[in-house]
């Protein structure tokens, strides 16, 4: 069994309509529960648990009618929104991996406006928090989740919110979202979260390749054993091994006797069938004799 890397749809303000296939097996945090909204706080908008759209039981459906004439003082075309806090003893968030939900969307509209819906991890200081904007389509699921270590301050996570921006929408618009399985996610076993050569152009007389690994999914002080290999179709042309713990590292791969050509860098966990895989070109030296 082979996957791509599992974070190549992992990008800041990408929601992907369905969850990655033949995913390892993860612990989850639930941070908010769709039976229940009474930690929620909602400003020109209401959020209340609703069963009409919710992928088991209810979602938390964030309702809002947009009015261009009322609203904050100085702001009447504003941010509707809704937020709850994070407990401060679950603030750190630097043993997670994701942040994960998702959202269904429905409108009065046609069709919904680019960025229709803010979503905001909270710091103590504004200038550390983590804000992106979604892109959703009406009438469907979107599946959205962000690396944790894309998040400006992840040991200080103080609270969640999801917002409009007034100006996308006409005023009189209706649109709701239904907010499902909010949860804080990590791997629950050892995972290479993307492994590639540091170069994709490789000299045949180069006797290293270098490889960046990302590990997680270990438990504090843990390591594990990691194999890569250079392939093409079923060959094994060179392969080594390193024990990695948690993080971002570069491995060294002996390369010997491999003629130019176009190979696979295949990398996985000691023991995993699951493969990282990255293209790698080998090219002729350019000091070889004519």
């Amino acid at each position: 069994m082979r996957i791509c890397c599992p974070l190549l749809l992992l990008l800041i303000g990408a929601c992907t309509a369905c969850a990655q296939p033949d995913e390892p097996p993860m612990d989850a945090r639930v941070l908010a529960d769709g039976e229940d909204a009474s930690a929620w706080g909602a400003w020109e908008a209401t959020i209340a648990p609703d069963a009409t759209h919710a992928r088991s039981g209810s979602a938390l459906r964030f309702h809002v009618d947009v009015n261009h004439e009322t609203g904050e003082v100085g702001h009447p075309i504003g941010w509707p929104r809704t937020n709850t806090p994070v407990a401060e003893d679950l603030r750190d968030w630097t043993r997670w991996d994701f942040i994960d939900f998702w959202v269904y969307a429905d409108s009065s509209r046609e069709s919904l406006p680019p960025a229709a819906l803010g979503f905001i991890v909270r710091s103590p200081n504004k200038e550390n928090s983590f804000s992106v904007n979604l892109d959703l389509r009406k009438g469907e699921w979107a599946h959205c989740r962000f690396p944790t270590a894309n998040l400006p301050n992840p040991g200080d996570c103080t609270g969640v919110q999801f917002f409009i921006t007034e100006a996308n929408y006409a005023h009189g618009d209706v649109v709701d979202f239904w907010i499902d399985d909010l949860s804080l996610l990590r791997y629950a076993e050892p995972t290479i979260i993307s492994a590639s050569p540091l170069s994709r152009l490789h000299y045949a007389d180069a006797p290293v390749l270098r490889v960046r690994v990302e590990l997680t999914g270990l438990e504090e002080g843990g390591t594990a054993e990691v194999l890569a290999r250079l392939a093409r179709e079923d060959t094994t042309l060179c392969e080594g091994s390193a024990r990695l713990g948690p993080g971002i590292h570069t491995v060294p791969l002996q390369v010997t006797e491999v003629p130019a050509g176009e190979y696979e860098l295949q990398t996985r966990i000691a023991g995993s069938d699951r493969f990282v895989t990255a293209p790698v070109r080998v090219l002729s030296s350019p000091w070889e004799a004519d």
